[in-house]
C-alpha cells in the first residue's frame, strides 16, 4: 500500500474550499503527488444528494482516494513525472473524479 510522505496546503485564501498536494510513496518505492481539491459547492452536493461515500473521502481531504490511485498509475519510472488531480465533482452530488498526467523529464 501507498504511503503518504508529506502533504502541502494549497489553498488560496480567497478559495470557497481547500486544496492540498500529496507526496506519495508507491508500495515499490516510486515517488508521486497527488492534487486533491474540494470546494464547497461539491461538499453541499455531496451532503443534499446524501452520498456518504463523497462526505467521507471530503472527510478525509481525499487522502484514502490519493493512496489507492497512486498504486494503479502506470510506474513513474516507465512514464515520467506522474501527477494525479483529484476534485470533488458539484455538479454530480459530489461524487470523486480523477485526472492522471505523465510527463518526461526535461519536457
Amino acid at each position: 500500500m501507498a504511503r503518504l510522505l508529506e502533504t502541502y496546503d494549497l489553498t488560496d485564501p480567497s478559495q470557497d474550499g481547500w486544496a492540498l498536494d500529496y507526496r506519495i510513496e508507491r508500495e515499490d518505492g516510486e515517488e508521486l503527488h497527488a492534487e486533491v481539491r474540494c470546494w464547497e459547492k461539491a461538499r453541499a452536493s455531496a451532503e443534499k444528494a446524501g452520498n456518504d461515500e463523497a462526505l467521507a473521502a471530503i472527510a478525509d481531504r481525499g487522502v484514502a482516494a490519493a493512496l489507492e490511485h497512486a498504486e494503479l498509475v502506470d510506474l513513474p519510472a516507465s512514464r515520467g513525472i506522474v501527477l494525479i488531480s483529484i476534485w470533488f465533482d458539484p455538479a454530480d452530488e459530489g461524487n470523486l473524479r480523477h485526472r492522471v498526467s505523465y510527463q518526461r523529464a526535461g519536457g
